[in-house]
């Protein structure tokens, strides 16, 4: 399942899509976002949570342009409760490149870290290789 999601313009600002490989939910967010957009897109991806029940999102912001913390608000009291009830556990977040973004990824991760495990990274191989380490303990067996 994957979808693409476009601005006024006509420009994608996410692309999500379960990652069936790996067992995670892929978001390439891209451009800059408006609080609409980052709303629009974060429900698409509840969808996704929703339907498939995987408690693994890895969050791609390297093409993201500006802030988006104006969103955070709706984010933590709207989108998270939503989010967690649909099955999210662990959120790895790679960051923009720009101090705006980087701002708004670690004020989001501030106000959720008390409900779900996210981590912020600087680069793909980093936030993949963690997902894969929290998968790898998770679903380990018991060896009592």
């Amino acid at each position: 399942m994957r979808q693409e999601f476009t601005n006024s313009f006509g420009e994608t600002f996410l692309t999500t899509e379960f990652d069936s490989q790996n067992n995670w939910i892929y978001n390439d967010w891209q451009g800059q976002l408006t609080t609409e957009n980052v709303m629009q897109g974060s429900l698409g991806i509840l969808t996704l949570l929703r339907h498939t029940r995987c408690p693994y999102v890895l969050n791609d912001n390297r093409t993201l342009l500006g802030s988006w913390k104006q969103a955070n608000d709706w984010l933590e009291h709207t989108w998270v409760p939503q989010a967690l009830e649909a099955g999210l556990r662990y959120n790895a977040h790679i960051v923009a490149p720009g101090v705006f973004g980087q701002a708004s990824a670690e004020d989001f991760h501030l106000r959720v870290d008390a409900h779900f495990q996210m981590r912020l990274f600087e680069n793909l191989e980093e936030a993949t290789a963690w997902l894969q380490e929290i998968q790898q303990l998770i679903d380990a067996p018991d060896p009592g």
